[in-house]
């Protein structure tokens, strides 16, 4: 027989990169509507990625005819952003992929899916985490009637953002505040288009205020107190640009074998940092918004 050949082996690391990497992206939620920068990719780049901005000047003057101008200063500040490593390790042994009713190939594409999943779920709530660290409460329910429906979702819409809230373009929200909207009697009317861009989204419902509404239900929630005996989730309204996510190395396939064991090793792994936006230049720049509500069930 001889020994195992190269041309053995149909796994290639390079190859299941690019894969697990649309797995990724598919799997993600918070992230699918988040600004890439691949600024830190690469070796020698470091750890730490930093976003230059001009600070906003100040109100223009009336001068009187006699009156000097104010001279204002152009100042310029920064922000910046550290990124963390996420990484998975799955491992089998030789003889499981014998005992097993599923072929070689099958059990490693459920390995590659699972891997993806679970690295996605992280970031995700690296981001939710990030998101909630800034941003405007809109509506916040102050009576257990106080639900989601269409009304309270605009009230919040609207106070947060005033004038500009029709540049807000998703709003995240639990599965019973969804429940809630969809159930009731005034709601306005949710478009699920099939052609709509964001569709292939997971948790994405349909449009509603001109907003994409995705359901995910790692919003936060938050326990009764005081007036309000119902648990309370608090959903989130984002303009464009809201949060980022900064690459310092994407996704990375390994595979090693342990001949003592009669094992095979492969892991994944890939350095991510995220970032809120929300009010970072000026105070006026408000990009998230939160409307929480109560809910019936």
């Amino acid at each position: 027989m001889g020994a195992t050949h190269a041309a053995d082996f149909v796994f290639e690391p390079k190859v299941w990169a690019d894969h697990i990497q649309a797995y990724f992206d598919r799997f993600l939620v918070f992230g699918a509507f988040a600004v890439r920068n691949n600024e830190l990719t690469g070796e020698g780049k470091g750890m730490t990625v930093n976003f230059p901005y001009f600070k906003a000047i100040g109100d223009a003057e009336e001068p009187a005819e006699t009156d000097v101008l104010t001279v204002d200063k152009l100042g310029d500040d920064s922000f910046s952003c550290s990124v963390f490593e996420v990484g998975k390790a799955v491992g089998f042994t030789k003889k499981s992929f014998k005992k097993s009713a599923a072929s070689a190939n099958a059990i490693m594409a459920e390995a590659q899916r699972q891997i993806a999943r679970v690295h996605a779920e992280k970031v995700d709530k690296k981001l939710l985490t990030e998101i909630e660290t800034s941003g405007t409460d809109g509506y916040v329910a102050a009576a257990d009637a106080d639900l989601m429906n269409i009304r309270n979702l605009n009230i919040g819409k609207v106070k947060a953002f005033g004038d500009k809230h029709r540049e807000a373009v998703v709003c995240f929200m639990h599965s019973l505040q969804l429940l809630d909207l969809q159930n009731d009697t005034t709601s306005g009317f949710m478009k699920a288009d099939a052609n709509d861009p964001f569709n292939m989204i997971n948790g994405f419902a349909g449009r509603l205020l001109n907003m994409a509404i995705v359901e995910n239900d790692n919003m936060t929630k938050i326990a009764p107190a005081g007036a309000i005996t119902k648990d309370r989730y608090r959903s989130i309204i984002c303009k464009p640009n809201a949060y980022g996510i900064i690459s310092k190395q994407e996704m990375e396939m390994d595979s090693d074998k342990d001949i003592l064991a009669r094992e095979y090793i492969i892991t994944g792994n890939e350095w991510y940092g995220v970032k809120n936006f929300d009010k970072k230049v000026s105070n006026l720049d408000k990009k998230i918004a939160f409307v929480t509500t109560t809910s019936s069930n």
